[in-house]
């Protein structure tokens, strides 16, 4: 009987210590969630929505590792943080207007993971760059990344990042994509151009192509074609463009291009898919054209 009374005293306060505990760890998650949320409402009022592990926990010196894991569990459940990649030390604040989306917009967080965070080059491109010149007669969906290695889409929030691999990005003419809510690097219109008609296959065919270069000639310049046409060197892409540019009747552009493949080989290329014996071929810069691509002045 003894035995007995003893066993179930010593159950007894095992039981309350267990609980003495749990109300305490809990009491503990509580307040580092509050302060933890404390530190990215200062954060967002700064205007920074970008933060490393590191900075959060040295703005809460007195919180464990694990209060500090779980308090930002806690905070991305609730739609207040998001891990930008699995393996990214990189959170980004959701502030309440963009909670919708789920994120805020691209130029607050883009060019801050790929190249403080990630260490990557990077470029926005194709039909993504041709967006930020007002060439974009189709919604863009996903936005199309250029970086030097293969790298897995990702998503954050809505946003859909779709990565391709340019081996010599450090080479690639770019300029700031700027907006209130930030920047990011995009390729210039002119290199913009080139990369549509070289990966026309990838993005639909060369109409729809066609259909983009037609607004986007507005935002190139002979100096920037002569530029990217020097970043390229590609001939039968440059081949092709030129004759885009002269069906669309862009004749100082064409002039440039013309320039840049004077004295070098050039071979008869079809404007798109294989070569057509019985299809009329541009004279001025051996492309064959398809019957049914249209010309901007018919």
């Amino acid at each position: 009987m003894l035995v007995k009374m003893r066993r179930y005293a010593f159950t007894l306060r095992y039981a309350t210590f267990n609980d003495t505990l749990r109300k305490m760890t809990a009491h503990s998650a509580m307040i580092h969630s509050g302060s933890l949320s404390s530190v990215l409402d200062a954060a967002e009022r700064t205007g920074k929505l970008n933060l490393r592990t590191e900075e959060i926990r040295v703005a809460l010196p007195g919180v464990t590792p694990t209060a500090l894991r779980q308090a930002l569990y806690r905070q991305q459940r609730r739609g207040r943080l998001l891990r930008l990649s699995r393996g990214a030390d990189h959170w980004l604040i959701v502030p309440l207007q963009h909670a919708v989306v789920g994120a805020p917009p691209l130029e607050a967080w883009l060019d801050r993971y790929l190249s403080k965070t990630l260490h990557t080059p990077y470029y926005v491109a194709l039909l993504s760059a041709a967006e930020t010149y007002g060439a974009s007669p189709y919604a863009v969906m996903v936005t199309q990344v250029m970086v030097p290695d293969p790298r897995r889409p990702i998503t954050v929030g809505r946003h859909e990042i779709a990565f391709y691999t340019h081996a010599q990005i450090e080479r690639v003419p770019t300029r700031w994509h700027e907006t209130p809510n930030g920047r990011f690097r995009v390729g210039t219109a002119e290199w913009t151009a080139l990369e549509l008609v070289q990966r026309s296959a990838l993005l639909g065919g060369m109409v729809r192509v066609q259909e983009v270069l037609h607004v986007l000639w507005g935002a190139c310049s002979p100096s920037g074609l002569s530029e990217a046409l020097n970043a390229f060197q590609e001939t039968p892409t440059t081949q092709r463009l030129g004759t885009l540019l002269a069906m669309d009747g862009q004749e100082a552009l064409a002039a440039v291009v013309a320039n840049w493949l004077h004295g070098r080989r050039k071979r008869i290329v079809p404007l798109e898919g294989e070569i057509v014996a019985s299809a009329p071929v541009d004279a001025t810069f051996k492309v064959r054209l398809p019957p049914d691509l249209r010309s901007a002045n018919t």
